[in-house]
């Protein structure tokens, strides 16, 4: 994650003046040693014949964040939760909430919430972990939002503990930092971004103006690090439309790991009713011979939907109705992060990106790989978590827009924002 483009310019600084050159915010050539040839795990579609841009990103005017999870409202509107930066020259934070009307490219903007009124980083237990917000959720006139931590208890970190809980608590860790070493370990750390859990989901009533449920220190978790990258299932406004072997319940998807790496998506569901109530949570802990899901109240029974090793990072799921299909997109930084990388593996870090797009009949699977895309975003951006609002499908289901965001670690930050990309579907020949 990252802060908006002022801190960024002073922790570039700090970086450049102690040496140190992972990170820069000036367009740079691609690292010569990525690969971007790999087998991909799941066969071909057999639907799907072909998947294509048809035009250029574009950047909403005034927008200057990531991340971007989305749920669509009972009154039409997308809402969008992003992390970092700052929107419409209003304040920075980590989080903001977005309302987004209208369908790309005719679609409209406004900020509803920044959350610098709801201190979550102030709210953190004695423990080395970061928070952010992903995951939302419109249920009638609710909306839902999850709050998750990376897990900064890495053993690098444990001679700097109280010097980095202070820092994490604010949103900009590297503000005044004169150590060259922990300056080291921070970026190191910021970019391992190893998942810690789901700390709570906060409520809200009045359409994201206030919220509630919000956890504190001595809060529990929530849910675990399999489950840290939430990501609900949206249908139709409000949480209509809702295929009915569904039943009553809310889904969501998770990729353990870390944000742009992990190896497998996870999945839970819990009745629309009782979204903050962690004793209704379930988690699909096996298929059985006719794929059907089977589920568990036990979250350490959970059972992968889909494995790429090293190649998961947070998820997105689409409902394409017209289709009958669940689009999955999964993205992740081309090199993975891992926790022993060696100098070398780590200046590669987020300087390219994958994007693969698969789709199923069911929204656990099985998978068919439709379209690869690397380097995600072409050879001058990084480019991550792509995602499809439902309302953004055409009426045939064959033409959408992707919404995404990038560029945080160079490039000028030009995909820095609230991007949209609209793409086209071919059906292979006979399929309806």
């Amino acid at each position: 994650m990252v802060c908006n483009m002022t801190i960024n310019i002073i922790k570039y600084t700090i970086i450049l003046s102690s040496c140190i050159i992972f990170w820069s915010c000036s367009k740079q050539a691609k690292i010569s040693n990525i690969s971007y040839h790999r087998p991909l795990p799941y066969p071909e579609s057999d639907l799907i014949a072909k998947f294509e841009w048809t035009a250029s990103p574009s950047k909403y005017p005034g927008t200057g964040s990531d991340m971007h999870w989305w749920t669509w409202g009972v009154d039409d509107a997308i809402y969008v939760v992003d992390g970092d930066g700052q929107n419409f020259d209003k304040k920075s934070n980590y989080a903001h909430l977005l309302k987004v009307t209208g369908t790309p490219p005719e679609h409209k903007v406004e900020e509803v919430n920044d959350f610098t009124s709801v201190p979550f980083r102030k709210m953190l237990p004695k423990s080395l972990l970061r928070r952010y917000v992903n995951g939302t959720l419109a249920v009638d006139s609710n909306l839902y939002i999850s709050l998750y931590d990376y897990d900064w208890n890495i053993d690098i970190n444990k001679p700097y503990f109280d010097t980095i809980y202070r820092r994490i608590q604010e949103m900009d860790v590297w503000r005044n930092l004169k150590d060259t070493a922990l300056a080291n370990q921070l970026f190191f750390t910021d970019n391992l971004s190893k998942n810690y859990g789901i700390a709570g989901i906060i409520q809200s009533k009045d359409f994201g103006k206030t919220w509630t449920n919000i956890p504190n220190a001595n809060t529990p978790p929530f849910l675990g690090p399999r489950f840290a990258g939430l990501m609900f299932l949206t249908f139709g406004p409000g949480y209509t439309q809702v295929p009915d072997y569904l039943g009553k319940y809310a889904y969501a998807v998770s990729n353990d790991g870390s944000w742009e790496t992990g190896d497998n998506l996870y999945m839970a569901r819990v009745h629309k009713d009782s979204i903050i109530n962690r004793a209704s949570w379930q988690f699909l802990s096996g298929i059985d011979g006719e794929n059907k899901p089977v589920w568990s109240a036990n979250e350490e029974q959970s059972y992968p939907i889909f494995t790429d090793t090293g190649h998961v990072a947070h998820p997105t799921m689409s409902y394409n109705k017209a289709l009958n299909r669940y689009i999955l997109g999964v993205y992740s930084d081309v090199v993975p992060h891992k926790e022993n990388a060696t100098r070398a593996e780590w200046k590669t870090w987020d300087k390219a990106s994958e994007m693969q797009l698969y789709e199923s009949e069911y929204p656990w699977g099985p998978w068919k790989v439709f379209y690869n895309e690397k380097p995600f975003g072409g050879n001058n951006h990084s480019a991550y978590l792509p995602q499809i609002p439902a309302k953004w499908w055409s009426a045939d289901g064959l033409s959408g827009t992707v919404m995404f965001a990038g560029d945080y670690t160079g490039y000028a930050f030009e995909y820095y924002a609230l991007m949209t990309w609209p793409f086209k579907l071919t059906l292979r020949d006979g399929k309806p």
